[in-house]
């Protein structure tokens, strides 16, 4: 998803489906029933230092992740569209996830990611939350939806159209 210079009017690209040229697609949005929903910037993944960061670093500076996720987030803030923020926290032990866990998430418990309290967890310097932002509670496996508060804020907010960025 691309911003472009008449908010709400956004861009998507599109790619073939045989895969030999993208093509831009335009279509608006009502920014007052619209939400960015930024999923996990934490520093466990964003940040030097953090647990994943390694897995993600190199896809990140190539695609300046970070730098144009920050700057969506303030256009969006600056147009009315809700800007969310959805961390995933684990308490210490990591107890929620499973016995045997599969995936990201063996390597998040095993890890001891995302360990509520710590520098890990925390939305990393460049996504912190700006007044009005709102942040999702109990996201604590990979679906923002099934243990967390999202939809009520979504509906308390009169959304209807919802754009994901993020790990």
């Amino acid at each position: 998803l691309r911003h472009s210079k008449h908010c709400p009017h956004f861009k998507t690209i599109r790619q073939d489906p045989n895969n030999q040229r993208t093509k831009m697609v335009d279509f608006k949005l009502d920014p007052k029933e619209t939400a960015v929903v930024f999923i996990e910037y934490q520093n466990e993944f964003t940040t030097e230092g953090g647990k994943l960061n390694d897995a993600v670093k190199e896809v990140m500076e190539r695609t300046k992740m970070l730098e144009n996720s920050s700057r969506l987030a303030d256009i969006c803030r600056e147009k009315g569209v809700k800007v969310i923020h959805a961390p995933i926290v684990f308490e210490k032990g990591h107890h929620e996830i499973a016995n045997k866990p599969y995936g990201i998430l063996a390597g998040v418990k095993e890890g001891g990611a995302f360990e509520n309290g710590t520098w890990g967890a925390e939305i990393c310097e460049a996504m912190k939350p700006k007044e009005g932002d709102l942040v999702v509670k109990g996201k604590s496996g990979l679906c923002g939806f099934e243990t967390t508060n999202l939809d009520f804020l979504l509906r308390q907010n009169g959304i209807k159209n919802v754009v994901l960025g993020g790990e």
